[in-house]
């Protein structure tokens, strides 16, 4: 939004300079055209107050015209009749007239002022009445050298203006408005950046309170979990001890015996829920090494091969163009991998396939998860990699979650995109990074829930599901 007003902002300044400009240029336009009009009528009156000399008044008005060349802003002079045919010229040669009293031609500004005179009577003031030599030689070169506005009718007077001062004065204000405009728009984009740049901190500030909001919870969930699983796994401990025993004394087949082996399936039931929510409360510190996720792809199929026949299912692995390798914890990235990989194997539809591929691009590596299954709801998509969200009766709802959590741990992304046909993809983007992590504290570990090594990821009957109604 503030970068749509900033750009209305820029084109209204723009505007408002063409349109100064624009004013710049009529307003010389009219003064050039106001010093033209009065040229004109200036040699109109010229003529209209002095063409009753006779026989010298033509030449008289051809003198007037070369002086009026002579000066700095007229290039050419002349007096026509109606038809356009020049009578008198002076300066350089006329261009094609076009119609109209006004035209800006690449030549110069030219008018043209239409002005009329009467016929003159035979005599009258200014002839004389005298029967002398004066008159005699005056009526002799008149009759010899007939002036053009002695019998009076239409005329024209055309006048080309030097444009040049104007041109010059066009491009200092057009060079100005482009200043003013280049100022401007810097001004905006310096703007824009300082807004950019002050949005990318707040919300770089948000996130990072954000973090560190969900790390304190965690580590006091984490804090909590281990105070849940120590006043939890010894008297389970003692529940299955007491229940095996009972199982173990009684008769195989009998009521009790079947009974002590449900308390000791519970038992263990619960404190393989009780494991994993541990493994989802703890705080995450990344291991860094390099990885290549090659290897752990095909070990993980190798390890739900049993699953993939059960449910009459393929696992296929689309290797890449060129191998990949990125930093990572490798039993947190094999962590979350299995936990999508059994996902997609317990809702794909028998006889369907999983497809796992792996992609690397100039700026990102990505790893992709593509089952066959019902897919997620778009209802319920908010809610997916949020704890105890589950479409599965028996599921936790903390497999996707523990995904979301591994993957903000090292910086990556998680996205889901379902499929046209039906299905489910879920894509682990992870950015290039060249430079090795700094280093981080060893997690601890120990058996039970600070364990992710390969023997801990238990395909059991409650991991999450996502993907599926």
């Amino acid at each position: 939004m503030a970068i749509g007003f900033l750009l209305a902002v820029a084109l209204l300044f723009v505007a408002w300079q063409w349109h100064e400009w624009q004013t710049d240029r009529m307003g010389a336009e009219e003064i050039v055209r106001g010093q033209a009009e009065a040229l004109a009528r200036a040699v109109i009156g010229a003529i209209r107050s002095h063409r009753r000399l006779g026989a010298f008044f033509d030449q008289q008005i051809q003198v007037a015209l070369d002086e009026l060349v002579d000066s700095h802003d007229v290039l050419a002079a002349g007096i026509a009749d109606k038809n356009h045919r020049f009578l008198l010229r002076a300066g350089a040669n006329l261009p094609e007239i076009p119609p109209g009293d006004w035209a800006k031609l690449p030549e110069g500004f030219l008018i043209q002022k239409a002005f009329e005179l009467p016929p003159l009577p035979p005599e009258g003031p200014g002839r004389g009445r005298g029967f002398g030599w004066g008159r005699w030689f005056r009526d002799a070169m008149e009759q010899e050298n007939p002036s053009h506005f002695a019998n009076g009718g239409n005329f024209l007077v055309i006048l080309l203006l030097d444009r040049s001062g104007y041109d010059a004065q066009m491009r200092r204000a057009a060079i100005s408005r482009l200043v003013a405009v280049a100022t401007g728009l810097g001004c905006l984009a310096l703007l824009a950046l300082v807004w950019g740049l002050a949005t990318r901190a707040l919300t770089a500030e948000h996130e990072r309170r954000l973090a560190e909001l969900r790390a304190k919870h965690y580590e006091e969930l984490g804090q909590a979990a281990a105070g849940l699983a120590h006043e939890t796994r010894h008297p389970l401990g003692l529940i299955r001890g007491w229940a095996q025993k009972i199982a173990q004394s009684a008769e195989p087949q009998s009521p009790v015996a079947r009974e002590a082996r449900l308390v000791m399936e519970e038992c263990d039931r619960l404190a393989a829920r009780l494991t994993q929510f541990l493994t989802f409360a703890k705080p995450y510190r990344p291991r860094w090494e390099l990885v290549h996720p090659e290897p752990i792809i095909q070990e993980l199929l190798t390890l739900l091969e049993p699953d993939c026949e059960a449910r009459a299912v393929r696992c296929h692995f689309e290797r890449p163009d060129r191998p990949i390798a990125f930093w990572a914890d490798p039993e947190l990235f094999r962590q979350a991998l299995f936990n999508l990989l059994h996902n997609a194997v317990k809702f794909t539809q028998p006889g369907t396939s999983v497809e796992v591929s792996t992609r690397v691009s100039s700026n990102c590596s990505t790893i992709e998860v593509r089952d066959h299954g019902p897919g997620v709801k778009p209802e319920q998509l908010p809610r997916l990699f949020t704890p105890y969200f589950s479409t599965d009766p028996q599921g936790s709802g903390l497999g996707l979650a523990l995904v979301r959590k591994v993957v903000e741990a090292h910086g990556w992304d998680i996205q889901y995109e379902p499929l046209p046909e039906g299905g489910s993809v879920f894509r682990i983007v992870i950015p290039m990074n060249k430079r090795k992590p700094a280093p981080t504290p060893e997690r601890p570990t120990g058996r039970g829930a600070g364990t992710l090594a390969p023997g801990n990821l238990e395909p059991a009957p409650d991991a999450p599901g996502g993907d599926g109604p």
